[in-house]
C-alpha cells in the first residue's frame, strides 16, 4: 500500500483520474495465469488535495 500511495502521489492530478488497485493472485503448479485466479482487494483514488484514498472491495 505504501508503494502504491507513493507512486500515486508522484502523478499529476491535472492528468485526469488517477486510480490504482491491489490484486491478490493465486497460481497453481503449471497453471497459466488468468482472470479467474485474480481477485481485487483494494482500489485507490487520488483526490484533488493529493491524498490517496483506499477503498476495500467487497467480495
Amino acid at each position: 500500500m505504501d508503494e502504491l500511495r507513493k507512486a500515486m502521489r508522484g502523478m499529476s492530478v491535472d492528468a485526469g483520474a488517477v486510480v490504482g488497485r491491489i490484486v491478490h493472485s493465486v497460481y497453481g503448479l503449471g497453471a497459466v495465469p488468468d482472470e479467474a485466479t485474480r481477485r481485487e482487494i483494494f482500489r485507490a483514488y487520488l483526490d484533488g488535495a493529493g491524498s490517496v484514498r483506499f477503498e476495500r472491495v467487497a467480495e
